[in-house]
């Protein structure tokens, strides 16, 4: 199914128009019958059409308007969960759970740098980059209570956002 702003409109226009052609045909033959319910179908319907056409411009500006509001919230959850992802395997490359001998540092410093690109992605709201500094502060620092703490932060950010939406 094509979804682009002018087949929407253009599907919206034809439902109008058989919407209101009908009810015209019931409303007119309620009246007076056959003759009355072909003119009323008529004018109705030839009004509907006329009036979306004229109105085409602004519902294919709304429905665009929306489409890139839609896109831009879809972009900024899916950095942001990379973000956290990014984040999440640098800290365990930092607080492994077998050790502190088991990962090497080529390794740490490769996640290290993963993560700040993540973190430094366009289309972040302030909140987020804000707790996501915080959390790899923590990391860097080899704080793991703070970072756990961090880290709890940012997922939840990330969630509001999430809400937001």
């Amino acid at each position: 199914m094509d979804t682009t702003a002018e087949q929407i409109s253009a599907r919206t226009a034809a439902a109008w128009t058989v919407a209101l052609a009908i009810l015209g045909g019931f409303t007119g033959y309620a009246w007076d019958g056959p003759f009355l319910a072909v003119t009323c179908a008529l004018s109705l319907g030839g009004g509907g059409a006329v009036g979306t056409v004229l109105s085409r411009r602004r519902i294919i500006a709304t429905i665009r308007q929306g489409q890139g509001r839609a896109a831009a919230l879809g972009y900024a959850d899916g950095i942001a969960d990379m973000m956290v992802l990014g984040i999440s395997a640098y800290r365990a490359a930092v607080f492994p759970l077998s050790g502190p001998d088991a990962v090497d540092a080529a390794e740490r410093v490769a996640r290290r740098k993963a993560a700040y690109r993540l973190t430094a992605a366009d289309g972040l709201p302030h909140r987020i980059r804000e707790a996501a500094a915080a959390a790899l502060a923590a990391i860097d620092e080899r704080r793991d209570h703070e970072a756990r703490s961090a880290m709890e932060d940012l997922m939840q950010a990330v969630q509001e956002q999430r809400r937001a939406t």
